[in-house]
């Protein structure tokens, strides 16, 4: 029963509310350019009406909210706040962005990032905070919550839905600020820190009884929107009682042609409906053309849907058009996805020119090469004509020299000189290979490394270009990272009518700073300041992506974008982060080099594996020991000093852990991993030469795999680990954020265990972590393994992403 209007502001003059919403969320494309909070819903709400018509239900009169990145699109919609009369009280509605720019976005509001706005919480009035996400679909009675809290006598209470855990909590606000201004002393860095670690701790559990859905990833958010055509949960949240609020805007009543048909749809105020829409939630202003048919599907306002166009689980943003005979088609778990204002279209004969320095399995140094030959293998999957231009290298005509053929030689003008370059082409699994030949640039022991590496890549940069005249018509050139960062600008300097350019940045580590003398050679304007090639594509490429979407996202921050990060910036609506994908190869299941293979539902035989791994190291043998495995290159970035700290004091006090290394890298830091070993030499065992243990061993023969990188812009290891149902252990950067969640001991959820302060006490406490799950929840260590055997990294889901952008750049 609804408590009397007085009692609930008595109780409300109590509660102060902080909206997060500056969390990390999948959403892919739909949040290029605003947060998850101002997602469009419904046809005509934002996400975040839900929380503040909650709060406005519930008479609350003070909410800040914490927004990070581009949060313009989410301040338009809020304004004052006075739709939710907010802006009518004392307090009012704060919208309260980071101070820190450098400071990447979290997953769940840091007690760090509220002591950049400390002077709110000292400031209000209230007795006790809310602090929730503003992603959250709901209509939830906060005075319920609060009574609850208070009888419940607890230092802290959690709502929950069905085990599923909201974050969203109740503290007093005496007991939130002792936490924020002692966040750089204590071990807790969230809410949910504090819950699941701090201990004893009086803790409360609220169970909403309602209709309650996070949305995280695109999935949930399609799944959700169409949750509302439902009438039993639409009326949950659409009370009159409790109304959710939006901001107003005035449109004309969506028309209804004789040819549209429409069933168990919401349609959008000013649409135009002239043909099939069925399941879906259509926006203001829409237009579904006669003939067009839409199912299952969210498109937003101003989405134009043309003749015979079908799209089924799609998600379609505010203003793309959809061309005529376009067939669109995603899953329930796995909708089709645009970027807003693009034009979509589908191309069967859509023809792409991969420009890389190397590609497996002619010619590979590190991942690079396995990314070029997986993606190009896969999109041709797809029915696209995919072509990949390398350099001849001389490793190259050593093992492939009977498998290619002569197809050309072209001549062109570089450095002053007229150069020849012989063009050879095979086949391979329905993808075409270029090999270039030029003794003068190309004709090196070695990839990269010598001095005249600038002009050497500057040639083949011209040679790729040039290579267009002599091949069938392309419909862009895919340039990979620094080593074809020139491409895009040559295309335009020599081709009339250039294609279309996508730049990939694998790692921005690696740029190509090169001197004046490169553009002479390429007799481009000259610049006495030089050039740099990544920098020069950034800005020259029609589009341009990178291996993962928190990279993506990281790469805004100095820290991570280094002098590159303006020029990100000047092209943020075109700069998209799509994770790298895994061959089928790995697969445990097929290994023909570890001793047992095994698949999820028998992955009981993976202690077969371990125990041989013990015996090949000539470590003690026992399945009760805690083997813990690396199999990286040994660089600080990849977390070695924090490694080394974390395993000293751990080996020490844990006498049945131990670790297993396969690498190779910097001198100093394996002198440090030798000492390691000298001083445990029962429990550390390393190959630091990639040549007495094949990585397949400690993939299928380790508990636990550690990859606590300081930046990581994707990463496969850690998929591999995975899919041979080794739990991984990593910092929350990069690729490792998108591809490994963390355990929740509570929900159950989870794929790993995470950290994200780059320092040796935040890997040690989650090593402990991951210790006694494992020696003490072993029901729970099975179902990690379980459930991480089964997580999908499928090439066919990057090379996807990437064939619409290939669509986006061509339409």
């Amino acid at each position: 029963m609804t408590p009397c209007g007085h009692w609930v502001m008595a109780m409300n003059n109590r509660l102060l509310a902080v909206i997060d919403a500056s969390a990390h969320s999948a959403f892919d494309k739909l949040t290029l350019h605003r947060l998850p909070g101002a997602l469009p819903y419904a046809g005509r709400y934002r996400l975040i009406d839900f929380a503040l018509s909650t709060l406005r239900n519930a008479s609350i009169i003070n909410v800040a909210i914490f927004p990070s990145g581009n949060y313009r699109s989410l301040q338009d919609h809020v304004g004052s706040g006075k739709r939710w009369n907010l802006d009518r009280r004392r307090d009012g509605l704060f919208i309260l962005p980071p101070k820190n720019l450098s400071m990447p976005a979290e997953d769940t509001l840091s007690f760090m990032r509220m002591h950049e706005h400390i002077e709110y919480f000292r400031r209000s009035t209230q007795e006790y905070a809310l602090v929730m996400p503003a992603d959250i679909v709901w209509n939830i009675d906060f005075n319920a919550v609060l009574t609850d809290h208070i009888e419940s006598g607890a230092q802290i209470t959690e709502i929950k839905h069905q085990n599923t855990r909201m974050q969203t909590y109740i503290i007093s606000k005496k007991e939130l600020l002792e936490y924020i201004n002692s966040y750089d002393v204590i071990p807790y860095q969230t809410l949910n820190d504090v819950v699941l670690k701090k201990k004893p701790l009086n803790y409360n559990v609220y169970d909403h009884q309602g209709y309650s859905k996070r949305i995280r990833d695109a999935s949930t958010y399609h799944r959700s929107n169409l949750d509302m055509l439902k009438f039993e949960i639409g009326t949950q949240i659409f009370s009159t009682e409790w109304p959710i609020l939006t901001k107003e805007k005035t449109a004309p009543p969506a028309r209804y042609m004789p040819s549209s048909d429409v069933m168990n749809a919401m349609i959008g105020s000013g649409s135009l409906i002239q043909g099939t829409v069925h399941n879906s939630i259509i926006g203001r202003d829409c237009v579904i053309k006669e003939g067009a048919e839409v199912y299952n599907s969210v498109l937003m306002s101003n989405a134009v849907i043309e003749k015979s166009a079908h799209l089924n689980y799609t998600v379609i943003d505010k203003g793309v058009v959809v061309k005529r005979g376009t067939v669109l088609e995603g899953t329930t778990t796995q909708p089709f996805v645009t970027q807003k204002e693009q034009i979509i279209t589908t191309r069967s004969n859509l023809s792409v020119l991969f420009a890389a320095s190397e590609a497996y399995p002619y010619v590979k140094t590190g991942g690079l090469a396995d990314v070029v030959g997986g993606l190009s293998r896969a999109l041709s999957k797809k029915g696209v004509n995919v072509k990949v231009a390398l350099p001849l290298y001389p490793q190259i005509k050593r093992q492939y020299q009977n498998t290619y053929a002569f197809h050309d030689s072209m001549t062109f003008s570089f450095d002053g000189e007229l150069r020849k370059v012989n063009v050879y082409w095979l086949e391979r699994k329905k993808v075409g290979f270029y090999f270039l030949e030029n003794f003068k640039y190309f004709e090196r022991d070695h990839l990269y490394g010598y001095d005249d590496d600038c002009k050497r890549f500057a040639f083949y940069n011209r040679a790729v270009v040039q290579l267009l005249h002599i091949i069938d018509p392309v419909d862009i050139v895919h340039a990979h990272d620094w080593h074809a960062g020139l491409i895009p600008r040559l295309l335009k300097h020599h081709h009339a009518t250039p294609p279309g350019s996508l730049l990939t940045i694998h790692n921005i580590d690696y740029q190509g700073a090169c001197g004046g003398e490169v553009l002479d050679a390429l007799g481009l304007p000259s610049n006495p300041e030089g050039i740099n090639f990544l920098e020069d594509g950034i800005l020259q490429s029609t589009k341009l992506s990178t291996v993962s979407p928190t990279y993506r996202n990281e790469l805004r921050y100095e820290y991570f974008g280094k002098n590159l990060t303006p020029a990100l910036q000047r092209r943020e609506r075109d700069f998209h982060g799509v994770l790298n994908g895994l061959p089928s190869v790995f697969s445990p299941a097929t290994d023909k080099v570890i001793l047992s293979p095994y698949d999820a539902p028998n992955a009981f035989a993976k202690t077969e594996n371990k125990l041989a791994l013990q015996k090949q190291m000539t470590l003690p043998m026992g399945i009760h020991n805690f083997v813990i495995g690396m199999v990286s290159r040994i660089a600080e970035q990849k977390g070695f000093d924090l490694v080394i700290g974390a395993l000293s004091h751990f080996l020490g006090v844990y006498t049945d852990v131990q670790f297993v290394l396969l690498g190779t890298g910097d001198e100093a830091l394996m002198e440090r991993l030798k000492q390691l070993e000298k001083a445990y030499p029962a429990q550390v065992k390393l190959n630091l030469g990639y040549d007495a243990t094949e990585p397949n061993h400690i993939y299928a023969g380790a508990d636990l795999f550690l990859m606590p990188s300081r930046v990581e812009p994707c990463g496969l290891s850690q998929m591999i680990a995975m899919k041979y149902g080794t739990i991984p252990l990593v910092r929350r950067t990069g690729g490792l954020a998108d591809s490994v969640t963390d355990f929740d001991p509570l929900s159950k959820e989870g794929t790993g265990f995470t950290f994200y302060n780059y320092d040796t006490d935040a890997l040690l406490e989650r090593l402990g972590d991951a210790y006694h799950t494992f020696k003490e929840h072993k029901d729970d260590w099975r179902m990690l393994v379980s459930r991480v055997m089964k997580a999908d990294f499928s090439l066919s889901t990057q090379a996807q992403k990437i064939l619409e952008l290939y669509l986006s750049i061509k339409s």
